[in-house]
């Protein structure tokens, strides 16, 4: 029988028997170890499942492939592992794996005192799944998890998620315990490493994330009708799994703004500032808050996988390997890269990350390679960027450039919108909020460069981090939880953008690249 060998970072890690004419990517998915990212599920149009092939007979490469590698790419080998046919022994290395292991595993300090009391606090993202130990008496996190989210082996991008979830109910089912059994993985070694009992779970994240957990209601996110009004994402579980540690839902806003956006509120104390504050908090979809004369203002657009490098030929998560950001020195012409983490040698090297992508942009623009319309000047479909300092090449394809542009603009039109409903100016911002993992690494002065964020003094704003794990962690410890998420509830005006006027037109004219323009 024929075997699939299979390698990750230059080493073996599993062989797959098959019979004759078989598809990669399904061999691929039939270990969790093996897997391959993908938006698509396997059908060629997003360019994530990425292999190299190392031995093998296979087809030619196809339109698809055409598409959406690069001259570079196919010259290394590189295919995509949706358009593979094997016919007999073959060796793939991954380029893209799933990784569901973790990107950062703090480790456990010793239990503070004899009196401390700990939780879990879980903030579940469609990227990226986060776990916090926290000793609720001391209010101080013990330890830390961050890895992937598992459900994106059914899609990086929430719809199609969503869609699996609707029309396959072992494919809900499955998604909902894909998340509990990580949970309890992680709570399992923690508890049982250091001997310390966890009391309960508080759970925060997106609509759609809390609605495949709870494996209801999925039909109800797909229709535009419940996207403003409050879905019900209450367990039908009241603990989890073989741990019996009690497990709650922070419940969302609406069908469009999660419990994620709400805690994160509570975290950098937005309606506690003084004049008008601006949060957000970039993602798959990105949501805003504007707190304006006592009201919260509360939206969030389309923003797809491009802030997490998701659905770009280039583009990876900001994780370990990932460029993070790309300076341009005007002098002598050069383009230098950092890293998230440190890597031996280039071929860890994964790619960009979103922060890397929108300093690539800026970048370009500065260096006059780029229109602000986003075209190459050279009219060419891609471009190569040497990295100096990282001895690294990186390609970006025109639809690199194409996928971000229309994150930014949703982003920049939701913004200007919101402002706009409120009936305040720029002016007015005392602060700007960033969350999420894109923002931890954006550099402001490059992303106010091509109008991702607003002109705002650099000393209003803040790179917050995670905020949703850090609100998470603050209700744990809060003896009035309900009334703290109640009191910042009564405040909100949400905001559906659909139904806005201008928001059409104020979204193609924040597509250039140039600094935001506010309506």
């Amino acid at each position: 029988m024929p075997i699939l060998s299979v390698a990750l970072n230059h080493q073996h890690i599993a062989d797959i028997p098959f019979t004759s004419s078989a598809n990669v990517f399904k061999l691929l998915a039939m270990s969790e170890h093996t897997r391959v990212r993908s938006a698509c599920q396997g059908k060629g149009t997003c360019g994530l499942c990425l292999v190299r092939i190392d031995q093998g007979r296979t087809g030619e490469l196809t339109q698809y492939e055409h598409r959406r590698l690069s001259a570079g790419q196919i010259a290394q080998g590189i295919r995509l592992a949706c358009q593979i046919r094997l016919f007999d022994h073959a060796s793939v290395t991954l380029i893209n794996p799933l990784a569901i292991d973790a990107l950062d595993n703090l480790t456990v300090h010793s239990p503070l005192a004899a009196n401390a009391r700990y939780a879990a606090a879980v903030d579940l993202g469609s990227t990226q799944l986060r776990i916090s130990l926290w000793d609720s008496v001391h209010r101080r996190r013990i330890a830390g998890y961050c890895g992937f989210n598992p459900q994106a082996y059914y899609g990086t991008d929430i719809l199609n998620r969503l869609n699996a979830a609707a029309t396959d109910k072992a494919a809900g089912t499955a998604m909902s315990e894909l998340i509990q059994d990580t949970v309890e993985s992680v709570l399992t070694e923690w508890a049982d490493t250091n001997q310390l009992s966890i009391t309960e779970i508080l759970l925060v994240g997106n609509t759609a994330m809390l609605v495949l957990l709870a494996n209801k209601h999925v039909e109800q996110l797909l229709q535009p009708a419940y996207w403003t009004q409050a879905i019900d994402c209450s367990l039908d579980f009241s603990t989890l799994g073989q741990t019996q540690i009690p497990i709650s839902v922070v419940q969302p806003v609406a069908g469009f703004v999660g419990s994620d956006l709400l805690v994160g509120l509570l975290a950098v104390g937005l309606a506690q500032s003084e004049g008008s504050a601006l949060f957000v908090d970039f993602g798959t979809n990105t949501e805003m808050a504007l707190w304006h004369r006592n009201k919260l203002w509360i939206t969030s657009v389309p923003g797809g996988p491009a802030f997490e490098g998701c659905g770009i030929s280039c583009g990876v998560a900001a994780e370990q390997g990932a460029i993070s950001h790309v300076n341009y020195d005007a002098a002598t012409g050069e383009f230098r890269g950092e890293l998230i983490g440190t890597v031996n040698d280039t071929s860890e090297i994964k790619g960009l990350c979103g922060s890397g992508l929108c300093d690539v942009m800026a970048c370009l623009l500065a260096s006059g390679q780029l229109k602000k319309n986003g075209r190459f000047v050279q009219a060419d479909s891609e471009l190569e960027i040497e990295l100096v300092n990282l001895n690294y090449r990186v390609t970006v394809k025109k639809q690199d450039i194409d996928i971000f542009q229309r994150a930014k603009a949703a982003t920049g039109a939701g913004i200007s919108k919101l402002i706009g409903i409120a009936g305040a100016t720029s002016a007015d911002l005392t602060r700007l909020c960033i969350a999420g993992s894109f923002g931890r690494f954006l550099n402001i002065q490059q992303a106010q460069a091509i109008g991702l964020l607003p002109d705002c003094a650099p000393e209003r704003v803040e790179l917050c981090g995670n905020t949703a794990l850090m609100g998470c962690e603050q209700l744990l410890s809060s003896s009035n939880r309900d009334e703290q998420l109640n009191e910042l509830k009564r405040c909100v005006e949400i905001v559906n953008l659909s139904q806005v006027d201008g928001y059409e037109d104020v979204f193609v004219d924040n597509l250039y690249l140039q600094p935001m323009l506010l309506a």
